[in-house]
């Protein structure tokens, strides 16, 4: 089968190879891929700047149908529309995955970064791993999921948001706009939304077309002030970073209000970030760090786009074949696109 593959170490490498059909265990299922999102990851590892162990076929935002069942696996059947969470070789035994957290796991080695994703005609992943697509969803909306429920396990089940809360999400790429989206339907009072003067290619205007309260452009106007006139002075109940911009970072700590919680899920260019640190001190501020998700995010998920609470299609510009990969990425990288979908 023909796949994209990070074939070594370095900036780019980045090619389609003839990779063998993946072979299931006894508690695997083999997937057909239906349509696989391109994620901000993907372009980190194709400029390798993100972790991962090559050869690798990368891809992992994913939807499909089962193809083969595993001798051991109960409960699922060939021809299912399935979804599937990251968590492949958790240990099922450490504290984390005992307390419902896998992702978390030290033996987790997620598909696309560390074994074969889903750039490809196939995938084999744990069977528990599966959530059903609901029937309303075609396998391009489906695709969605993943980076949705991280976007509900960061904001929803870490840092939370309440009726009324007027909260502020800083970047507004796939997950940031999906995350206001959450935001408006668990009854935020206002939700603010961020970008710079890129995103007005496409990213601000579908901010404004899925109409979250108020869309910023913090290079044409002040963020700051705009955060205080909304809340009388006071700063964002919540504030969710998505971009991981240095400079946004250190702003969430500045735009929450006293008592605030705040929200990292954008990951920076380095590991070591300057904050306010004393500033968010006094502010006696919460801060929950996110990444990954967890099986309610995905429950949650798949519930919101069952009952049209958030519809995906809106937040898919380009669906392209997996051939013209090299467009799809340059799309996503030049925010031309808001996200693109490869079809195998």
């Amino acid at each position: 089968m023909i796949a994209l593959v990070k074939a070594e170490r370095g900036s780019g490498h980045l090619e389609l190879r003839d990779v063998p059909v993946p072979k299931i265990e006894a508690d695997e299922v083999l997937i057909r891929v239906c349509a696989c999102g391109i994620c901000g990851s993907d372009l980190k590892i194709q400029d390798d700047h993100h972790p991962y162990t090559p050869p690798v076929v990368i891809g992992h935002e994913f939807a499909g149908e089962i193809v083969e069942v595993g001798a051991s696996v109960k409960g699922w059947a060939v021809g299912e529309r399935v979804v599937s969470e990251q968590h492949t070789h958790a240990c099922g035994r450490c504290r984390q995955c005992l307390t419902g957290n896998a992702f978390a796991c030290t033996s987790k080695r997620a598909p696309g970064y560390f074994i074969d994703g889903a750039f490809a005609k196939f995938i084999k992943v744990p069977a528990w791993l599966l959530h059903r697509v609901p029937d309303n969803l075609n396998f391009v909306e489906a695709a969605f999921t993943e980076p949705s429920a991280v976007a509900a396990h960061g904001l929803l089940d870490r840092t939370g948001v309440s009726p009324e809360d007027v909260v502020l999400v800083l970047g507004c790429g796939p997950i940031g706009l999906v995350a206001a989206q959450m935001a408006q339907a668990a009854g935020a009072a206002k939700v603010i939304i961020t970008g710079v003067e890129r995103d007005e290619q496409a990213r601000l205007p579908k901010a404004r077309e899925l109409g979250i309260d108020c869309v910023v452009n913090g290079e044409r106007a002040d963020l700051a002030a705009r955060v205080a006139d909304l809340t009388g002075g006071e700063g964002a109940d919540v504030v969710v970073e998505l971009s991981g911009s240095p400079q946004a970072i250190a702003q969430s700590f500045r735009l929450a209000r006293r008592l605030g919680r705040v929200g990292i899920i954008g990951q920076p260019p380095s590991d070591e970030i300057a904050i306010p640190y004393r500033e968010a001190l006094f502010r006696a501020l919460t801060v929950s760090f996110s990444y990954s998700s967890r099986y309610t995010s995905w429950e949650r998920v798949l519930s919101l786009f069952a009952r049209g609470a958030i519809r995906p299609a809106q937040f898919v510009t380009h669906v392209l074949p997996l051939a013209e990969w090299e467009r799809g990425f340059e799309l996503s990288r030049s925010g031309e696109a808001v996200k693109v979908v490869l079809e195998p």
